[in-house]
């Protein structure tokens, strides 16, 4: 409830006048949501004074569920979309999926077609590098699984089968069943079922999402225009090139599995190992189909996605595709089972370990391919230099995604390993135990993510160090604004609250640091790319180890590098768990399913553009459904406001450049503690900028945005405003100050506490709130008139 009534008194002299005509304050909440009845006011009783531990309350009158007299209120609750069913939380599992698509968003410059050459070229490399790497993500995770159904557990567990036996029971029948049923490419099927039941699990997930979250209405007409790109009447509709995308990301997940289920035997029939001369040709034309439908599918995720015609027989050729890697899998597990006298496991999977580092590799271009491609759209952008870490913003979160998938990758495989086997930390081959060895390029993941865990800690000491000096800096306009003295805790509470307002501007400098240790683990993969090292690790690499321990005085680097690695599975693994736990305790508790959801609320704004598999878009259907309800409105001649607050202001401003153009001045825009500014121009500048909020406030007859200095998500949004001699000037949506917050330094009359500092909650109660909405319908009264 709020502390404060929401609305202005009609008995009181400073009341606007009631307004003529149907109206509607149609309000959009922000992140985690929250209970209709909360977020209309319009519970039974409704507090006058005092606070959520003591206060004064009395029964509602009917002007006390209208902001402004003669206004109906209606909310607009989304929160479900993301934080409603239990089931929602298990998406926390994906976050790596989620990471790389919204980088997909986030590139510099303009979303339009532009101007030739460079910037033109630079968006198209933009785009389809980040697709790629969404595909080499997919391919990562689909490595895992089978490192460890495949690798650890099958093939090398089958090498050693008389100690796997002994310690695993369950393994028994891998010494002592017959033949046909221990060889190696039994063995390996079997293990295959781990990688095919993530595909499967991920494709049902992302296919069971298009009904509930993508809508089938036809889009009606817009006023679309090039500086607005979410004006488009087809943005939110994304079902096609989903389609596509999915097809073509499992056909490459599937082709994965069988690459893993060809290499073994076909490199034992080329070392002539199978008594049949030639029955190697089959393998080898196998291998060939299979990098034939890897490479078309792989194609497939380039095309743009603009046209509809090329969305339709590109998803019809993926789905083919997708067929022809299940055919050509079933013909390679066809050819792995079959018999051949003597072939036996030996070592580590031959091809797991190859594939992965050469998927690092290409992964690590594909991100200084994305760096180059942002740097040119930044410098040919117009977003007046805002751009987040000078462009930089989105290669940096793909990088992130895909070190933090491979992060997840390393620390599933290697717990796997020491699970399933018996061997001390460092103890090697000769100790005669159970030793299973993941690959050895994820130890490096594995010393990243250590450096990542000690970069954290390190950022928040310094960020703590700057929260108190701007404190200090903040103490001087505390004391000239409220007139008291600075050795009062008040005071400092209110600075402290300033500062932690203004925290957010720190982002892109601790985005780099995160940053930083994918610079040495991209040199270290293309340098094994290159040179054929393919063992390239800190544990197996001997000559390496060696030289460090020289360096160190004889203290042992072995030791030193495989703790580091070791601590380094454990962390990546107790992230995991901890996602895996939060989704769980998401089944019972709904608190904590509403902040899970409040994560995705900011991530998943943006459609499946990239990756396919990612959590699905609420916006895709939230927009839409706001764009009908407020244009069916306006054509039964009642006048809208939209209210966004947070998250919804987005959503709300979405929804405006949605509009039919008959439907225009029939609907006003009040934002309060809007990202609009301050994250999206600055994090997504080619869909959010002054240009294309100059379009949005052209679209509305009113716009008020209100925000406080105390606000982290919040700012001024700044508009291009064209002068009568056609020049150009930046200007900023009214009111252009922000509201003071505290209202009152020293406790109202008929209070006794000071009233508490909000930040970024509750808006709707401050009076300005009412008189900006009063201005918004008058401004759209005027228009008509």
């Amino acid at each position: 409830m709020s502390a404060m009534p929401s609305h202005t008194d009609p008995d009181s002299p400073e009341s606007p006048a009631r307004t003529e005509g149907d109206h509607v304050e149609l309000r959009v909440h922000g992140v985690a949501g929250g209970q209709a009845e909360e977020l209309l006011d319009v519970e039974p009783a409704m507090r006058v004074a005092g606070d959520g531990l003591s206060g004064f309350f009395r029964w509602r009158r009917a002007a006390d569920t209208e902001t402004v007299p003669g206004v109906r209120r209606e909310i607009f609750a989304w929160g479900n979309l993301t934080s409603g069913r239990a089931s929602r939380a298990l998406w926390l599992t994906l976050l790596p999926f989620m990471l790389v698509n919204l980088a997909y968003w986030m590139r510099p410059g303009r979303a339009g077609t532009g101007p030739e050459g460079a910037p033109r070229t630079a968006r198209a490399v933009y785009g389809a590098s980040v697709r790629l790497l969404a595909l080499a993500l997919t391919m990562l995770i689909t490595l895992a699984a089978a490192g460890v159904g495949m690798d650890v557990a099958a093939w090398q567990c089958s090498a050693q089968a008389e100690r796997c036996a002994a310690a695993h029971p369950w393994s028994a029948f891998l010494a002592v069943a017959p033949p046909a049923l221990s060889a190696p490419g039994t063995v390996l099927l079997l293990g295959a079922v781990a990688p095919l039941a993530v595909v499967a699990v991920l494709w049902r997930l992302s296919r069971s999402s298009g009904g509930e979250y993508e809508v089938v209405s036809t889009p009606e007409p817009t006023v679309a225009t090039e500086a607005a790109p979410l004006s488009d009447p087809g943005f939110w509709r994304n079902g096609e090139v989903l389609a596509r995308l999915r097809s073509a990301h499992v056909a490459v997940a599937l082709n994965t599995v069988s690459l893993l289920l060809l290499v073994p035997p076909l490199r034992h029939d080329l070392g002539g190992g199978f008594p049949s001369p030639g029955v190697w040709a089959v393998g080898a034309v196998l291998a060939a189909v299979l990098g034939l439908v890897t490479a078309v599918a792989a194609a497939g995720v380039l095309l743009p996605g603009t046209d509809p015609r090329w969305n339709a027989r590109a998803d019809r050729l993926c789905a083919l595709l997708r067929d022809a890697a299940l055919i050509v899998g079933a013909a390679a597990a066809v050819y792995a089972v079959w018999p051949r006298p003597g072939w036996e496991a030996v070592g580590r999977l031959p091809g797991h370990s190859s594939t992965l580092t050469a998927l690092f590799a290409v992964q690590g271009a594909l991100v200084l391919v994305l760096v180059v491609a942002a740097a040119v759209l930044y410098r040919s952008g117009r977003d007046g230099g805002r751009a987040a870490m000078r462009g930089l913003a989105g290669p940096a979160t793909a990088a992130l995604g895909a070190l933090l998938g491979g992060v997840f990758s390393a620390a599933l495989v290697y717990q796997a390993a020491l699970w399933l086997g018996d061997c001390p930390p460092l103890a090697g081959p000769e100790t005669g135990c159970l030793a299973l060895e993941p690959p050895t390029a994820y130890s490096w993941l594995q010393l990243a993510f250590v450096l990542e865990a000690a970069i954290a800690i390190a950022a928040l000491a310094v960020l703590a160090l700057r929260l108190r000096r701007a404190t200090r800096a903040q103490l001087s306009e505390v004391t000239e604004q409220y007139a008291r003295s600075v050795r009062d805790r008040r005071t400092w509470e209110i600075a402290r609250a300033r500062a932690l307002g203004r925290m957010t501007e720190s982002l892109p400098a601790v985005l780099t640091a995160f940053v930083v240790p994918v610079v040495p683990l991209i040199a270290l993969v293309l340098y094994a790319a290159v040179s054929g090292t393919v063992l390239a690790g800190p544990v197996s690499a001997d000559a390496a180890l060696a030289a460090l321990s020289a360096g160190g005085g004889g203290f042992g680097g072995r030791e030193v590098l495989a703790v580091l690695v070791g601590f380094g599975s454990f962390l990546g693994g107790l992230c995991l768990a901890a996602l895996v736990w939060i989704g769980r305790s998401a089944y019972r508790d709904r608190p904590t399913r509403q902040a899970v959801g409040a994560l995705w609320d900011v991530g998943t704004f943006w459609p499946r553009a990239a990756h396919p598999l990612a959590p699905p878009s609420y916006a895709e259907r939230a927009v839409p459904q706001l764009a009908a309800r407020v244009a069916r409105m306006a054509r039964e001649g009642t006048d809208t406001v939209l209210s966004g607050h947070s998250q919804g202001s987005v959503l709300a401003a979405a929804t405006v450049w949605q509009l039919p153009e008959d439907c225009a001045g029939r609907a006003g825009l009040v934002t309060h503690g809007s990202p609009l500014d301050r994250l999206y121009s600055r994090y997504f500048p080619a869909y959010f900028n002054a240009r294309a909020f100059a379009d949005l406030e052209r679209r509305v007859p009113g716009w008020r945005n209100l925000w406080r200095v105390t606000d982290a998500i919040a700012d001024p949004v700044r508009t291009v405003e064209r002068s009568p001699d056609g020049s150009e000037r930046m200007a900023a949506v009214p009111p252009k100050g922000p509201l003071p917050d505290p209202r009152s330094y020293d406790p109202l009359p008929g209070e006794v506490l000071r009233p508490e500092i909000l930040g970024h909650s509750r808006y709707t109660g401050d009076p300005e709130y009412a008189e900006s909405l009063w201005r918004v319908l008058s401004a759209m009264a005027d228009r008509r008139s």
